[in-house]
């Protein structure tokens, strides 16, 4: 019984000194350190407007300068943001009751120095939530809430896509100088 109780009591005093220490996963909710410092983004029509501020926040707390002209070192283009919901559950009375949200964001981010496509892709963010249909206003503000969260996170995406396609591009260049 003493024995359980000494082991029980060093594992809670290890996960409360990993806790207090500051430690985080490696790569957990970070987009890491980005390769270039200047961008220029190209907006098509249809771009959502909460993504485009998440990804200028975002790019520009990584230290990233943002650009209007071609002199940046890389270039992001951003056509229309594709937005869908689909009803996942009912009421008797034919409400929908659950919806599935599903964002994406096509791009292509280019290398103005070499002229060459470091990645063309699109991230997708999902969520889930239940609709309250006895109050309309409380289901809007809170549909207003987890577009702002889906768009961040789309937004991290984003840039982290960017940023390891550069990483692989710089290590297959190293490789091939060796």
């Amino acid at each position: 019984m003493l024995k359980s109780l000494g082991f029980y009591t060093f594992l809670m005093m290890l996960f409360t000194q990993l806790a207090g220490c500051g430690f985080h996963l490696r790569g957990l909710d970070s987009t890491g350190a980005l390769t270039f410092k200047s961008a220029q983004l190209e907006m098509g029509s249809g771009v959502k407007a909460e993504f485009e501020k998440a990804l200028v926040r975002q790019l520009s707390s990584s230290g990233v300068t943002l650009l209007q002209d071609q002199s940046a070192e890389v270039q992001i283009q951003l056509p229309a943001t594709q937005y869908e919901s689909t009803r996942t559950s009912s009421s008797g009375l034919g409400d929908a009751t659950s919806e599935l949200l599903k964002m994406t964001q096509p791009f292509t981010a280019v290398d103005l120095l070499s002229g060459k496509t470091i990645a063309s892709d699109s991230s997708s963010v999902y969520r889930d939530r239940q609709i309250n249909t006895a109050s309309v206003l409380s289901s809007d503000s809170e549909l207003r809430s987890i577009q702002q969260a889906m768009s961040e996170e789309l937004a991290r995406k984003v840039i982290d896509r960017i940023r390891r396609s550069m990483q692989a591009e710089n290590q297959q260049h190293r490789q091939a100088n060796n």
